[in-house]
């Protein structure tokens, strides 16, 4: 289905939090809520020439930025510009993907399992002395003795202890000490939350720890660290900023990533297990499908002494879905419905961008509808 013009998904907005928080912080006189109509003529070459971000996420940046001009101005003609980059970048990142070849970023960065496996065994915990070194050796832990989620999940779960505490919304890691110890990952909101095969059986949504070692890492830290997110700084959860910086600084790889970490483990994985029941299962441990852990994070590396390659199994249904999504996906750009709390915010955006850049005179109802406020001191309403 197309996608309506004012869609405004929860992906949008992480988006768009993750572009204003960098320009903000390499930029002066970055405005939160008009920094897009203000900087889009620059922002496609800024978004180019920034090196820690990979190809697909420039690729949804650029989609996200085409998606908010369209909705202020769906004739504004960098609309079609920023849509047509955000397609390029997509049909290179899926020629790349399909020929199972590593990109220059991965070549460079990439370490197999083992390498990760023997940082943790280097390192004992209890030797760990502050909280931040702690935290890195439990996320090298978590992406390492468990098939890896996506960067969101880690940044944004919260610890629970009962079931109860499971609001179906955000993402939890659930300590449950019924009986003996077990640990479960909850992911309510994530890339495909929201799509067939993961909205119709929530039962994928559970995900348990099978790592004795990691289960009770993760037990220990809460004990040692009481908290309410799984990684949080004053109270706060961190940023994916920090979440790269601490890989890099526990692992000593400059420019690895999420996606490597995963791709690490898949390889890994596909080395020592060739059923596909076992495949299908590490999919939906790492929400995703057979043919995505083959396509995206698989890789094909230079034989070395005539070891064989990986062998990839690919199913006509699976492929199937898969270009149903691609197509589905040019259309939408990954929009979806659970958009409340976003678009609010989009909206808020838009009418104070108005207020003060445009000079519409604001109406009361919309003031208080969107707690809309005039600041004194800098003659502005926020």
């Amino acid at each position: 289905m197309k996608a309506k013009n004012n869609d405004w998904s929860k992906q949008h907005e992480k988006l768009y939090s993750m572009l204003y928080n960098y320009m903000n912080k390499n930029f002066k006189n970055i405005n939160e809520y008009s920094f897009i109509n203000e900087n889009k003529r620059q922002l496609m070459s800024i978004i180019e020439k920034n090196n820690n971000w990979g190809a697909s996420s420039k690729e949804s940046l650029f989609f996200m930025i085409a998606r908010f001009l369209m909705i202020d101005n769906p004739n504004d003609k960098y609309v079609k510009l920023y849509q047509e980059a955000g397609f390029k970048l997509l049909q290179e990142n899926r020629a790349k993907e399909n020929e199972n070849q590593q990109d220059e970023k991965e070549i460079e960065n990439y370490k197999p399992h083992n390498y990760f496996i023997d940082i943790l065994n280097s390192v004992n915990v209890d030797d760990i002395k502050t909280k931040i070194g702690h935290y890195q050796y439990l996320l090298l832990a978590l992406l390492t003795y468990q098939p890896p989620l996506r960067t969101n999940f880690y940044v944004s779960a919260k610890i629970i202890r009962s079931m109860k505490e499971n609001d179906k919304t955000n993402n939890f890691i659930w300590i449950s000490r019924k009986g003996s110890l077990k640990i479960f990952y909850i992911v309510n909101d994530d890339k495909v939350s929201k799509t067939k095969i993961y909205a119709m059986n929530k039962n994928l949504s559970y995900i348990k720890l099978e790592d004795n070692n990691l289960i009770k890492l993760i037990n220990d830290s809460y004990e040692k660290y009481p908290r309410e997110y799984l990684f949080e700084i004053n109270n706060k959860p961190i940023s994916q900023t920090t979440y790269l910086n601490w890989l890099r600084k526990i692992t000593q790889v400059s420019q690895i990533n999420n996606d490597i970490m995963r791709s690490s483990y898949v390889n890994w994985f596909y080395e020592h297990n060739k059923k596909l029941s076992d495949r299908e299962k590490l999919a939906y441990q790492m929400r995703h499908s057979v043919l995505t852990s083959q396509r995206n994070y698989l890789k094909v590396f230079e034989p070395e002494d005539n070891k064989e390659k990986p062998e990839i199994i690919q199913t006509t249904e699976e492929l199937k879905k898969e270009i149903d999504k691609l197509k589905e996906q040019l259309n939408k750009c990954q929009s979806d419905k659970a958009i409340d709390e976003s678009k609010f915010n989009k909206n808020r955006r838009d009418v104070i961008y108005k207020i003060n850049k445009k000079n519409v005179k604001p109406r009361e109802e919309t003031l208080k509808k969107y707690n809309i406020v005039y600041d004194d001191n800098k003659k502005l309403y926020v």
